[in-house]
Parts: structure tokens; sequence; C-alpha cells
């Protein structure tokens, strides 16, 4: 695809469209916020709070996704981990990994197993900053966006990793977040990197039990050498009433590859925020994600893959499938930079609306300022295939148990996607458990 020359683009937002209720009430969350952590104080970030807008729906980025539920009395809650309704320290079984456990935003020692080994630091945030391992600035990210401003005023602990160049990291670190309690305001920063040649898998794991409530605010920071790999598997698994705020800011140099696959079983409300950097030739970027919600579940994925470098590839599928009253939401851009030559970028979403009340808004992009690339985009929205059904049912097989086969045919590829093989069992059993199906497996034959 060709596309004229323009002048030179600007990352972010363009026009700073404040509104005055908005501004109020991220203020009087920030009051609260005090408050509880008094001991959290950052003159930079304070700096963004009060300039940033705060956001709602006049602002593109957030037209489809209320942020009400941010706007409530919240509490600090204790981080004292309970394994109650099977929400066990390890939430995948059979997995051979390393465990990192953070209860309500903070680091749960006696049920974390780090690695240790020569290349390989793995540690809290909390850790790595005391020992000068990590600097605290404010990232890109963090001076676009208010709710990463958040974070970055907020977030006390994390994890940490950090891997030599030529390492591999010989089993996948697996990062599990628990909420519980009402109310809890929660806050996550990772730092992540992935030295020269060097590879890593990651899984971050987020469940919260029956009663909890609150907020989840989660920056993960990356950065991969030249020629090096991180995968990193996503999962969400929330029951309660919790708001879920994912973002993930990720520079990418010459020749590595950084790839994502986010899998959310459940969630009340779950928003998911991309920001890739390919900063060097030859990088490649994959981003993957499915999602089935149902109820009044609302899902939200937002990626942006900024091409700055000649010679880069990326590649996303988002699928989503429904149900009741949820509703979904895709925004995937594509940004491309004069400098981005020979960019070669894909982008596809594909949406099944399973029920009359299911709602969906999609709106992929494309925005080219190079005149030699090859970039694409789709989106699609559906209801199930009768015809498939009906050819089903005339075979002795349940309108339950058909679907559920359309299902595993629409999303298979990208639950199988997973950088962890483990990971994606235990995400097909989890979404088979909440949407009733006796089978997740295609028949031999019908």
């Amino acid at each position: 695809m060709s596309s004229a020359v323009k002048s030179q683009p600007q990352l972010g937002p363009q026009r700073l469209l404040a509104h005055p209720a908005s501004q109020a009430k991220g203020l009087e969350l920030d009051r609260q916020l005090q408050a509880i952590f008094p001991d959290r104080t950052n003159e930079a970030a304070d700096a963004l709070l009060t300039t940033l807008p705060v956001p709602h729906r006049r602002l593109e980025r957030w037209k489809y996704t209320a942020v009400n539920g941010f706007w409530t009395d919240i509490a600090r809650s204790e981080a004292i981990y309970d394994d109650a309704n099977g929400l066990n320290p390890m939430p995948i079984p059979g997995l051979d990994a390393y465990l990192m456990v953070f209860v309500n935003g903070r680091y749960d020692e006696t049920t974390s197993n780090l690695p240790v080994a020569e290349g390989v630091s793995c540690m809290p945030l909390s850790a790595a900053e005391k020992m000068g391992l990590v600097d605290r600035v404010l990232s890109d990210v963090e001076r676009t966006d208010w709710f990463a401003a958040l974070n970055g005023k907020y977030a006390a602990d994390g994890a940490f990793l950090s891997i030599a160049d030529g390492v591999i990291l010989d089993r996948p670190l697996v990062v599990h977040h628990r909420q519980q309690g009402l109310g809890s305001p929660t806050f996550l920063r990772h730092a992540l990197h992935v030295g020269k040649h060097a590879e890593a898998k990651v899984v971050t794991w987020s469940s919260a039990s029956n009663d909890a409530s609150g907020f989840v605010n989660v920056l993960t920071t990356g950065s991969v050498g030249d020629g090096g790999n991180l995968k990193l598997d996503k999962v969400q698994n929330e029951l309660g009433s919790v708001h879920h705020l994912a973002m993930e800011s990720i520079d990418q140099a010459a020749n590595s590859q950084f790839c994502i696959q986010t899998g959310t079983i459940q969630g009340h409300w779950v928003r998911n925020d991309l920001f890739i950097r390919l900063n060097g030739s030859g990088a490649d970027t994959i981003l993957n994600g499915a999602f089935l919600p149902a109820h009044s579940e609302v899902i939200d994925n937002h990626t942006t893959v900024d091409h700055r470098m000649p010679h880069c590839t990326s590649s996303e599928s988002y699928k989503g499938i429904l149900y009741d009253r949820s509703k979904g939401i895709f925004n995937g851009k594509v940004f491309v930079r004069p400098d981005a030559q020979q960019t070669n970028a894909y982008q596809q979403n594909a949406n099944i609306l399973a029920s009359r009340e299911a709602v969906m808004n999609a709106k992929p992009e494309l925005e080219i300022y190079a005149d030699d690339v090859k970039c694409s985009h789709g989106c699609t929205i559906g209801q199930f295939d009768e015809e498939a059904l009906f050819y089903a049912r005339s075979r002795g097989i349940g309108d339950a148990e058909a679907k559920s086969m359309l299902v595993h045919a629409f999303v298979s590829d990208i639950l199988d996607g997973f950088a962890v093989a483990e990971v994606s069992l235990e995400v097909r059993h989890r979404l088979a458990e909440k949407h009733g199906w006796n089978r997740w497996d295609e028949p031999s034959e019908l």
C-alpha cells in the first residue's frame, strides 16, 4: 500500500481536550490515593496529572469505554494471600516455571520462586530500585496518558526481570497478581529487559476473588536488545467487579522479536493498552488476542504499533465472541514514520455477536508517512454461521455443542499461539468452564 509522504508525525494526544467534570473527578481520585498512600510522591507525575486530560467520552481513545468505575470510594485492603475460591499461587497446574506473586499490588515472598542463575536478575521492582538496577524515569506513555501518569506516581512495586546478552531463561516466569477485598486500589509496574540475542518467556496472570472490587492499574515497560526475543503471554481471569487497566510499553532494537498473546477469560471491565515501538531495522512484532465476554462484561483492546525504522514487520490479530449484554472495543493503529521504508504491517479484527444485545465497536487504523510500504487492515463483525449450525444439527449434535465447536474453530489459532503450551491448555479449560461447554475439541468427523 502506498501513501504520499506527509509532514513529520507527532504521536500522542494532538489536542488536550480536558473536561472540567472529569478533571475534578481525577483530582478527587488522586486526593483519595494520597490519603491511602501518603509515602508515594512524584513531582513529575503530579505535574502531568494536572495538565493531561482525564479520560472521558469526548476523547477519541475513550469514546466507547466509560471510566465511571474509577470514580468510586476506595480503601486500602490487606495483602494477605488467601487460597479461597480455588485461586492458588500458581494459576497454571502442571507448569514448571518460576513464580512471582503479588496480592493487591504487594509482593508475596512466601509463595514466590525466583530464578537464580548467572546472567539473570529477577526480583521485586522495589528491591531493584534500592540496588540501583533500574532508574525510575517516566516513560513516553506516562507523559501522554493520564492513567499511566497515575501509575507513575503510585506504583511502588512489580516484577523486575533482566536477561543479560546471550542468555536464555531456562523456564518461563509467571507473574501472578491477585485482587481481593472491597474497593482496593492496586498499582503495579513491571520492568522487563532482554539483552542482545537473549530470550525469555513471561506469563502475566491476573485473578480476583468473588468479592473483589476497586481497580487494578498495571504498567509493563520492556526493552528487547539486538536479536533478542521476548514472548509475553497475558491472561485475565478475574471474578468480582474489578476495573482492570493493563498497559504495555515495549521498545525493540534491530532484528529483535516481541510477541504478546492476550487471553481475556473473564473480567467485569478490562482494557488492554499496548504501545510498541520498533526502533531498529529488522524488528518484528506479533500481537494477538482472544476475548469471550458474557453477561455485562466490557473488554477493550487498544494497540499502537509505531514503525520507526525500515525493514520492520508487525502482525496483529484480535478475535472476539460476545455473549449476552457484553461489550467489546478494538482500536488498533499502525503508525509508519517517514524513515520506516519497506515496512510490512498486517492487522485484523474479527468478531462474532452471539446475542442481539451484545455490542462491538471496532476501529482499525493505518497512519502512513512513508511511500514504500506494504500495510493492510481489516475488520469483520457477524453472527454464528447458520449453515454450519444446521449441518451439525443434522448429524445429531446439539445446538450448544455445535456453537462450542464453531467457537473453537474461530479462536483456535489465537489460543494455539501462546508461547507456553500449558497456558494455552489452561485458558481453553477456563473458557469451557465459564461458558458451560461439555467439550472443547473438534470431532474427527461429523
